[in-house]
């Protein structure tokens, strides 16, 4: 009996071509080898499945000059080679990268999982430009050993040496890191910089078809490329603008000049997306304010102790003392349906419960009377000036550009 999922139930691709039917061979293979019923959780053939559909119009996009770089963990990396292969050609296989890094547990019977692996793919007349490092300590001297124990000259370049296909030089982010933005699956601004800039050169197209929190799109923005990004999630959307934005004031980025499709643009679609998938309006509430995950990530369903998302930022209270600004939080609660009292007065409950320093709830326009005659009117004294302690956001107004009352000038990473 067919599956639940399977190539032939894909929109896409239906088998009926030889790549189709190859690529089908594959995923039905994963789902032999890992033993998975119609019913499995996590399926590994799933998700290739899932990628194979999207990586397939990958091919049929990128230019003759361009590359393609997929970037995954050791865990499926085999069966999206194959995929891989299948789609652009075994013959246009280019590298796999492993990128190295430390931190993070070790475990006591394994070694430790310290690296991720990028597939790169590119056609004959791709554009590669070469990134150098300086030679070792030994280069200084212009000779080097020989196999019979003697040394000869070498004429080594004044730039360096090309990088190899193994990158220990870039650190993975951890929660010190600056440029952190509570993405579950964010990567460092180097790596994908490092990348852009092999592949690619001034105004030429960058796509990103599963952009995350727009790591690609910044690095991409940066060194001047242009940049599409797509992304499942409407969280995403929100997230990735206000990071372009928050970023790249001197560039005059604004909500005006960065095109946003598939996202609510108008109170219209935000009421019939908060009708038809709730958990989908949550998303693409906490992201437009620039929210962040706490007890799970924004829209996940399941209980979530009243907060859907956080918004960190630096509070100082006095302007002279000697106290470094406090790392503190928002919490960000949002409605997509009636607002009643008692959601108000609890906010204050979970504002204090959880430690943050105020309180956010994004609603529509009708409810607003409600949330202003609930709130605990208490205000909070800081140096750049008092702000409430639970404010209520309608969705009118955040749609028109306006952000939470809360010190984002000095937003915390």
């Amino acid at each position: 009996k067919d599956n639940e999922y399977g190539w032939s139930n894909s929109y896409l691709i239906n088998g009926t071509g030889g790549q189709d039917r190859l690529l089908a061979e594959i995923v039905e293979l994963s789902k032999r080898v890992f033993k998975e019923k119609p019913n499995t959780k996590i399926s590994t053939s799933a998700y290739l499945l899932n990628m194979a559909i999207r990586l397939k119009p990958m091919k049929r996009v990128l230019k003759k000059t361009g590359s393609i770089y997929l970037h995954c963990d050791p865990t499926a990396s085999h069966y999206l080679k194959l995929i891989m292969d299948a789609i652009f050609s075994v013959k246009n296989f280019r590298n796999e990268i492993i990128w190295c890094y430390a931190g993070g547990g070790v475990p006591k019977r394994d070694y430790p999982r310290k690296h991720d692996v990028i597939f790169r793919y590119a056609g004959t007349n791709r554009i590669f430009n070469v990134e150098r490092r300086s030679y070792g300590s030994h280069a200084k001297s212009g000779r080097r050993a020989t196999d019979l124990g003697g040394t000869r000259k070498v004429d080594y370049n004044p730039d360096g040496t090309p990088i190899n296909c193994w990158w220990a030089d870039i650190s993975p982010l951890i929660n010190w890191h600056s440029e952190r933005l509570g993405y579950p699956t964010q990567k460092p601004l180097d790596l994908l910089e490092r990348i852009i800039k092999a592949s690619s050169n001034e105004n030429d197209l960058v796509l990103d078809p599963f952009c995350g929190c727009g790591t690609t799109l910044h690095a991409a923005e940066e060194l001047e490329r242009q940049w599409i990004g797509i992304d499942i999630s409407q969280f995403s959307a929100g997230l990735v603008r206000n990071r372009l934005i928050d970023n790249f004031k001197h560039k005059q980025l604004d909500r005006g000049n960065i095109s946003v499709i598939g996202c609510p643009l108008s109170v219209v679609e935000a009421e019939e997306l908060a009708s038809t998938d709730p958990f989908e309006f949550e998303k693409w509430a906490c992201g437009e304010v620039g929210a962040q995950g706490l007890f799970h990530e924004p829209g996940q369903r399941g209980a979530d102790g009243g907060v859907d998302g956080i918004i960190p930022f630096y509070y100082s209270q006095q302007l002279l003392d000697n106290k470094p600004p406090e790392k503190t939080f928002a919490v960000v609660q949002v409605k997509g349906g009636k607002v009643q009292p008692d959601n108000v007065k609890a906010l204050s409950t979970t504002v204090r419960q959880s430690g943050a320093k105020c309180g956010v709830l994004i609603c529509f326009e009708k409810y607003m009377n409600t949330v202003e005659k609930n709130r605990e009117k208490k205000r909070i004294k800081e140096m750049t000036g008092d702000f409430n302690f639970i404010q209520g956001l309608s969705v009118e107004d955040m749609i028109a550009g306006k952000m939470p009352d809360i010190p984002l000038i000095r937003k915390a990473s």
